[in-house]
């Protein structure tokens, strides 16, 4: 039986919100318990495919495009939005993912592993008092003025690129306990025999994040800052770059944990296997360092060569944060409430992963001739997030005229990866700074 597309199981659930997520949604018990003009179906499309313009401007699109009267005002949808639970946005996304991952027809593993990733990016939130006390500020300027900020974490799918997890938290929240509780909320969505491998930056190693996930026998891959597992460090050797050694704790190592006796006494009494990798990078000046991996991947699961290459593909989740601030414009909220602004994040990252699911399926049938490329070649998503949010709409609303629908179809698959552009090698990854461009070519909107 071939497996439905991921825009038309998005269909389904749209119709189908009230009867599966109505509890979720309600903010109180008394909301959407009458029949409305402006119903659920409306709320959760009108944030899907929100473009970023005036409240009014995009209540006026967006009611012109389904042909439904247009008599509602900003006010009174911004009022019917505030009464839909943001993060039931997200358990919608969570459910639609968890189908995917259940069936991984066009999803992709390396070495069987799905390749995973955790970190974070702060996002600049309205300014109001209430988020302020809420999520907290930035360091002000000489004039005073501080921004207010959030930090958002994610778990990201790096080959799929697929956001698995996320979390909105105040400003500066502890990136360790965001990757904690990631890892336990992947359990609920991804197959209990799924392999996986999951990457970290500098900022989250710790031996407890180590431990628990020695424990639940998952894999994992950091990146060391200074001055952590230095004694292990310099048992590398300039001839053996790649080495498993035996990690033990005595009491003054253990110090920082003197107020968790359970977990101290725990690693007390814990010898923990890993492996040390030397790998050398190259940044854009051409200069040559080294960075250290501690991981419990085998030799014979990723060799050294290996281990360079998934350091690199962890970049992936910066690209993925990049695409939802500059191609899609999230942090344009439709609104100075917390609720609004956690709804057009959810939907900004379901928007993202609907657009790298419906690429998978369709993928396929875009064959690119070899010789025609000096580089590999790859699915513009910027363009592609636009198609979606343009054609999909139009799928919606002509869902049950067969020939119209039949024919819109054909347009979004054909369209959503009709552009391709080059995959080059060989680039570096060092964050740079540099002046502002204030034409911005390379980051315009998708849409």
């Amino acid at each position: 039986m071939k497996k439905k597309p991921f825009y038309k199981k998005l269909i389904t659930i749209s119709n189908e919100l009230e009867e599966k997520y109505l509890s979720k949604i309600r903010t109180k018990k008394s909301d959407f318990t009458r029949k409305r003009k402006i119903t659920l179906k409306d709320i959760f499309l009108q944030m899907f495919f929100n473009k970023g313009k005036s409240q009014k401007n995009e209540i006026h699109d967006f009611y012109g495009e389904v042909n439904k009267d247009m008599s509602i005002s900003a006010t009174a949808f911004a009022n019917a939005r505030m009464k839909f639970n943001p993060e039931a946005l997200l358990l919608i996304m969570q459910d639609l993912i968890k189908e995917e991952y259940s069936t991984p027809d066009n999803l992709i593993t390396l070495n069987d592993y799905y390749v995973l990733a955790v970190d974070g990016s702060d996002f600049v939130f309205p300014s109001t008092i209430k988020n302020r006390e809420k999520y907290g500020q930035a360091q002000g300027d000489k004039h005073g003025n501080a921004k207010v900020m959030s930090s958002i974490s994610t778990y990201f799918d790096c080959i799929n690129k697929i956001f698995v997890d996320v979390s909105i938290n105040n400003y500066k929240f502890s990136e360790r306990k965001s990757a904690m509780e990631h890892l336990e909320k992947a359990k609920e969505i991804l197959p209990k025999n799924a392999k996986t491998l999951s990457i970290f930056d500098r900022g989250y190693v710790s031996i407890r994040l180590i431990d628990q996930m020695i424990d639940n026998n998952q894999k994992f891959l950091m990146r060391l800052p200074k001055g952590i597992f230095s004694k292990e460090r310099e048992l590398l050797e300039e001839e053996n770059q790649d080495k498993v050694i035996k990690v033990k704790y005595d009491r003054l190592r253990t110090n920082q944990y003197r107020k968790d006796k359970k977990f101290r006494c725990k690693l007390l009494n814990t010898e923990y296997e890993l492996r040390f990798v030397n790998i050398e990078t190259v940044n854009k000046k051409g200069e040559i360092s080294t960075i250290t991996i501690v991981t419990n991947l085998t030799e014979d699961e990723f060799d050294i060569d290996g281990i360079r290459e998934l350091y690199h593909i962890r970049w992936d989740i910066e690209t993925g944060y990049r695409s939802l601030k500059s191609q899609m414009n999230v942090e344009d909220f439709s609104g100075y409430r917390d609720i609004l602004v956690r709804q057009d994040i959810y939907a900004s990252v379901f928007v993202y992963n609907t657009v790298s699911l419906t690429i998978a399926e369709q993928e396929e049938i875009s064959k690119f001739p070899e010789d025609r490329y000096k580089y590999d070649m790859k699915t513009n998503r910027n363009f592609a997030t636009g198609v979606l949010k343009t054609d999909l709409l139009k799928i919606f609303v002509l869902y049950d005229n067969k020939k119209a629908s039949k024919k819109a179809r054909k347009r979004f698959e054909k369209n959503i990866v009709k552009y391709s552009c080059p995959v080059r090698k060989g680039r570096s990854y060092e964050r740079f700074t540099k002046g502002i461009n204030k034409s911005k070519l390379s980051y315009r909107r998708s849409y």
